[in-house]
This record gives structure tokens, C-alpha cells and sequence, in this order.
């Protein structure tokens, strides 16, 4: 999972977020999914904090955030909903 902060004014695009990390990035790289939060939180070393993320882990029942699943059937990320999560857990979907 990939945890960002969009610029002012940026909108999240999943069809050129693909692009860009399929052109980039080694298969075993690539984020299978990717959260956006209005701010990143850090630790008093200025470390991230990355506890919580790994506890709240990718359920979007749990997460406020946007969360977005990479789709390679479609070609983009997709927003992460309640039924591809539950097909996740279900090994439907191969991470």
C-alpha cells in the first residue's frame, strides 16, 4: 500500500496513476493500493507513522480515507469498495 498527500487542487486520476506506475515500476512493486490523506502524520523524529496504517489495514469499512485498488483487468485503479474488499478476502481477486 501506498499512503499520499495530493498537492492543493490535484484530483487522484486512476487511469494515469496506472500508466505511471506500470511504465515505472517493476510488477513486484507496484502498490496494490493506494491511500489519500488530507495530511500525513509524523512522529516526533519526523518518521512516518505507519502503525495505524498497518492496523486499519485496507478494509473501507474501517478507513475514511479514499482508497483505491489496483485493477489490471481495467487498466486503473479503481476505488476500493465494500464488495472487491470482500472478494480480497476471498481470494477472488489474486494480490
Amino acid at each position: 500500500m501506498a499512503c499520499i498527500q495530493l498537492k492543493e487542487n490535484c484530483e487522484f486520476n486512476g487511469e494515469s496513476t496506472y500508466r505511471h506506475v506500470n511504465t515505472h515500476l517493476p510488477n513486484y512493486a507496484r502498490p496494490r493500493f493506494i491511500r489519500i490523506k488530507s495530511a500525513i502524520e509524523l512522529t516526533a523524529t519526523f518518521k512516518y507513522r505507519k502503525v495505524q496504517l498497518v492496523e486499519e489495514g485496507f478494509n473501507p469499512a474501517v478507513i475514511k480515507d479514499r482508497l483505491y485498488f489496483l485493477d489490471d483487468k481495467e487498466n486503473l485503479y479503481v476505488q476500493m469498495t465494500q464488495d472487491i474488499y470482500n472478494s480480497v478476502k476471498n481470494h477472488d481477486f489474486k494480490l
